[in-house]
């Protein structure tokens, strides 16, 4: 094995202990009473190779959060550009969040680590996506404000979807948000 590849198994090493030692610690603490001492203990690491990959606990979860995002949304960009139907790709990503429960929940519970904007600046073609599907005759701020109210109602329906334990099947979670987006979207 290479030198590079070996180190490069090494940081994603780092990077997944200490990933899940923070979300292991977020069961129980609040984010901002979590000590980057504290947390290099429950991963095992010293407070050094913390410092070489991430600057705050902050990073962390911003990184892990990214990893879900692409997970889940930038799947859904990709699958719909290259001709995937839509129900199928929204309940693949349900599915995702529903497997990954644990995790969804923990974002949606943390005082201060908005969701909605993180997934929001991470998925800027998602308003474009939407603004392609409406009537010409709207002008672009209208479109715009469209766009924000399916992206934002689309992630409230997901937040009172995964609290609730994902009740509905991903299948009937998909098809309620797509009747509700389309007769936003067509309703004009």
């Amino acid at each position: 094995m290479s030198g590079k590849s070996k180190s490069n198994q090494r940081v994603m090493l780092t990077k997944r202990l200490i990933g899940e030692a923070l979300l292991q610690m977020l069961k129980t603490h609040q984010m901002n009473k979590i000590s980057i001492r504290e947390l290099c203990q429950v991963a095992g690491i010293n407070r050094t190779t913390f410092y070489n990959h991430y600057g705050s606990q902050h990073d962390v979860l911003n990184e892990i959060a990214e990893t879900y995002i692409q997970s889940t949304s930038f799947t859904v960009i990709n699958d719909l550009a290259a001709g995937k139907n839509i129900d199928e790709c929204l309940t693949g990503i349900l599915q995702y969040m529903k497997d990954n429960l644990e995790f969804s929940k923990l974002v949606l519970d943390l005082e201060h680590y908005d969701l909605i904007s993180h997934i929001t600046s991470s998925l800027p073609q998602f308003d474009h996506m939407v603004m392609k599907h409406l009537p010409g005759n709207l002008d672009l701020e209208e479109k715009k404000a469209i766009a924000s109210y399916v992206q934002y109602g689309t992630v409230r329906l997901l937040r009172e979807w995964i609290l609730s334990d994902c009740l509905k099947s991903p299948e009937e979670e998909a098809k309620l948000i797509l009747m509700i987006a389309g007769r936003t979207i067509g309703g004009h």
